[in-house]
């Protein structure tokens, strides 16, 4: 009992413990901000960027007068390539056009929380700019960040209504070619950029998970470098296309000329498309061009030209079954002369007739094809003379 009456005074005795403070946990959080300045010597003269060549690139309206510093190219790295709930953008890249140079500007998180200010930055940030340039930001890029403006409460979001995604343009130009059309390939094959120690795409969202549990920011730092070169990059090529397509004279490559036609037939621009394949035929592509530009002249209405045009390969002996297939078809609809018709179309079968090696599905597609043509086109004739 003694020790029992000891011990409670021994407790009322000892010094009275103050009750601990409630912790803070609204801490005043700051994303990573970095700024560079790359010399305007780096860039492709501006004044191809005019707002005829940027409707025929892109599709969309541009305004009459277009200046390098109305434009905002932008880049994302985000914790997964194939978007998603779960994925965000914890780092943004954006470049512009200042008197000084070329200005890049990166704004990254170092956690969750501090995504609403880094957006914010960057939604002020837009505001500047009545032109968007991204690649692939059409589908990826500037729907991610919709999603998270969303997410974090940010009404208005301002999104440039102008919006130039360089991959579509690029795939149409140079997929021929060069197969590959990823910007780190375009950059090298075009532009002839070499990165060295570059940190590869597919491992960027593992080494910020990386950060987060470690805390060493020195492997974000080649994150940041990556996205630094895609920026200038992306305006480089921005610029590099813009010469390109008001200037074709100026290309080398015979199936950049080829395909570069033939985006602009699409959108129909006739003349720039028949001076490109002019191009491309003097550079190696005369049969494709032939015909391409056979299939223009037949559509507006120039039938002797597309006479001239497949008669030219016949005689270059190029794509010969092609030339006599569409001689056929102009005879036979437009110049209404039946027997010639019958006989290109003979001439065609004879062509495929010839001993091959091996004849695929396609050939033997077009044999068949071109079989029915004739037999049909006898029946016609025989009508026509009975």
């Amino acid at each position: 009992m003694a020790n029992l009456l000891n011990k409670l005074r021994m407790l009322d005795a000892a010094p009275k413990k103050t009750p601990s403070k409630p912790v803070d946990t609204k801490k005043d959080f700051a994303c990573y901000r970095s700024q560079s300045l790359f010399p305007l010597s780096l860039f492709t003269n501006h004044c191809h960027a005019r707002q005829d060549i940027l409707q025929a690139i892109f599709g969309c309206p541009f305004p009459a007068e277009v200046h390098p510093e109305d434009i905002l190219f932008l880049d994302t790295e985000t914790t997964g390539l194939s978007g998603g709930a779960g994925t965000i953008a914890f780092q943004i890249g954006a470049g512009y056009f200042t008197a000084s140079g070329f200005v890049v500007e990166q704004f990254l998180i170092h956690d969750y929380p501090e995504e609403a200010e880094m957006l914010r930055l960057v939604d002020g940030l837009m505001q500047r700019f009545p032109i968007l340039c991204t690649f692939n930001g059409r589908t990826f890029d500037i729907p991610l960040l919709k999603s998270r403006f969303q997410m974090n409460r940010i009404s208005n979001a301002h999104i440039p209504n102008i919006h130039a995604d360089v991959l579509y343009p690029a795939r149409r130009i140079w997929k021929l070619r060069l197969k590959n059309c990823r910007l780190s390939n375009l950059e090298e094959q075009l532009l002839h950029v070499q990165r060295d120690d570059d940190l590869p795409g597919a491992l960027v969202p593992q080494t910020y998970f990386q950060y987060l549990k470690d805390g060493n920011f020195d492997p974000l730092l080649k994150i940041l470098e990556h996205n630094k070169q895609d920026i200038v990059s992306l305006a480089q090529l921005f610029y590099f296309m813009c010469r390109q397509v008001d200037k074709p004279e100026e290309i080398e490559a015979a199936e950049d000329l080829f395909s570069l036609a033939r985006s602009m037939e699409k959108t129909g621009e006739k003349s720039k498309a028949m001076k490109c394949y002019h191009l491309s035929a003097a550079s190696g592509m005369a049969a494709e061009a032939c015909l391409a530009m056979a299939r223009i002249e037949k559509r507006e209405g120039n039938c002797d030209a597309a006479v001239k045009l497949y008669q030219s390969m016949l005689l270059q002996d190029k794509k010969s079954v092609a030339a006599c297939e569409g001689l056929a078809k102009l005879y036979e609809h437009q110049l209404k002369d039946l027997p010639k018709a019958v006989s290109y179309t003979r001439q065609a079968l004879l062509l495929l007739s010839e001993p091959a090696l091996f004849k695929n599905e396609t050939v033997q597609e077009q044999q068949k094809a071109l079989q029915y043509r004739y037999a049909r086109l006898r029946r016609k004739l025989s009508k026509q003379t009975t």
